[in-house]
């Protein structure tokens, strides 16, 4: 699989969180590969794997879990030598990390009361 296919390969996995905890591993083996080609992507390809990087981090938690089922990440990391760039590779520790500021303000905006 060439890095075009790599990618909407991973575009189509984080849009589905509920599938089997191997076929998360195997996303995350995916966007590995992806790494290792990110110097010849175009602006375009740069774009739709922040977009889907960001799609990954919002659904975080139901990934993680999935995957917990069948894996420690953390072993996982310390067995294959997974450098911190890869930062997919660190749900586990992505889920316990504070909300943002952005989360934050909109958590806040949603328990605003309403003026009548």
């Amino acid at each position: 699989m060439n890095y075009k296919e790599q990618i909407a390969a991973y575009e189509a996995d984080v849009q589905s969180p509920n599938v089997s905890g191997m076929e998360h591993l195997n996303m995350l083996m995916n966007r590995s590969e992806i790494a290792k080609s990110e110097a010849h992507l175009t602006d375009q390809e740069r774009q739709r794997l922040l977009e889907a990087d960001k799609l990954l981090l919002q659904k975080a938690n139901l990934f993680f879990q999935t995957i917990s089922e069948i894996a420690d990440l953390a072993a996982w990391r310390r067995d294959e030598n997974v450098p911190v760039s890869h930062w997919w590779w660190y749900l586990d520790v992505i889920t316990q990390m504070p909300p943002t500021n952005e989360k934050r303000a909109r958590a806040g905006q949603q328990n605003m009361p309403t003026a009548h």
